[in-house]
């Protein structure tokens, strides 16, 4: 799926947003669209478990908010 990582130049807010094809993005805090997507860090599927990148141990691996991620370390 299409979930891109944004930070808002105007106020620095960072939010993920499903876009599609040319949509505009604008920021949900400050409705801004002077935004810039971010790197984001990738997983990939190996058998029945996800493989993070570029992740050190303890941050989060893109996949979700958590920091604890059995899956991820």
């Amino acid at each position: 799926m299409p979930i891109f990582e944004f930070r808002c130049q105007a106020c620095g807010c960072e939010f993920e947003k499903l876009v599609f094809g040319s949509d505009e993005v604008e920021c949900p805090s400050c409705n801004q669209k002077q935004v810039e997507k971010l790197m984001s860090a990738c997983s990939a599927k190996v058998g029945y478990k996800f493989t993070a990148t570029s992740n050190p141990k303890g941050a989060s691996c893109g996949g979700c908010s958590a920091t604890s991620c059995s899956t991820c370390h």
